[in-house]
């Protein structure tokens, strides 16, 4: 989106992680390796992020989501064909599982989604940095849209995106609309971050995450647009202190319209908790 802020992604994600920057021992040789067999090498944002010994459980310190490793990218994959929803031959009685070449395909897998809701790959279109597609029929040659801007971005945005979707330490509440001119109040507040966007198998349009931080991101709010018609929009805010994360609330009030009264975590983290505390006792109004 317009007003992004010029900035190291992959270096800004390693920051927001806390991660050291130490060198993979193997990547070199898998980088080789890709070289060789598909006769031209890996984007460089790719090159540069793998190249780090935690370039895996920065993407997913959870072990949920299966991250490639370096040593897996390009390696040949296997779908279902035709695709669950698709239309079938009149003869075919069932599915058949085929393999494809992603390379040749333009196409590098390295992301599937714990119980197979979702894939990433990279669109292979000779850039540095090139952008993320998105497929909800797992890695297959055809079924892909476009997801992030670019290798770095996406990066940048799961890192940033973690503690505001797994964990303890969120608040959320949904809205039935956020208007344009509420957005662009909220990066008047706040600083834009990439957006991703997230078409979907559900009628109506795709699903885009809007981001917007404070200070060294220690204040993120997420807004998420509906994934079908007729759905509503998720708010969700993250700070890593108390009176971040109430003044957080504060700000997102200002700018929406509709009534924003948002809730924890079954058992929210200490940071959390005392900030509904708060909001409970009414310190933040309209």
């Amino acid at each position: 989106m317009d007003g992004l802020m010029e900035m190291d992604y992959l270096a800004a994600a390693l920051a927001l992680a806390q991660a050291p920057a130490e060198r993979s021992a193997t990547a070199g040789a898998a980088f080789a390796a890709f070289e060789v067999t598909h006769g031209r090498p890996l984007p460089r944002a790719v090159r540069d992020w793998y190249r780090l010994a935690c370039a895996r459980t920065v993407l997913e310190p959870d072990g949920a989501d299966l991250v490639l490793a370096a040593e897996q990218l390009g390696g040949p994959a296997t779908y279902w064909w035709p695709a669950d929803g698709d239309d079938w031959p009149p003869d075919l009685e069932e599915q058949e599982e085929r393999e494809f070449d992603p390379v040749a395909a333009g196409l590098l897998p390295f992301l599937d989604e714990n119980q197979g809701g979702y894939s990433l790959a990279v669109r292979l279109d000779g850039s540095a940095d090139p952008p993320v597609l998105i497929s909800w029929f797992g890695f297959r040659p055809d079924g892909w849209s476009p997801h992030a801007a670019s290798f770095s971005e996406w990066v940048f945005t799961r890192v940033w995106d973690l503690p505001l979707l797994r964990g303890a330490g969120w608040l959320c509440d949904t809205v039935p609309d956020v208007a344009q001119a509420e957005l662009a109040a909220l990066a008047q507040r706040l600083t834009a971050r990439p957006q991703t966007v997230s078409d979907s198998p559900l009628p109506g349009p795709a699903q885009v995450a809007h981001r917007f931080a404070g200070p060294g991101d220690r204040q993120r709010a997420l807004l998420l647009s509906p994934y079908a018609v007729g759905g509503t929009w998720s708010v969700l805010l993250w700070a890593a202190t108390e009176d971040l994360l109430v003044e957080l609330c504060a700000a997102v009030r200002s700018v929406l319209a509709a009534p924003f009264e948002p809730t924890g975590a079954y058992r929210p983290d200490e940071v959390a908790g005392r900030a509904l505390a708060r909001l409970a006792a009414g310190e933040v109004t309209r």
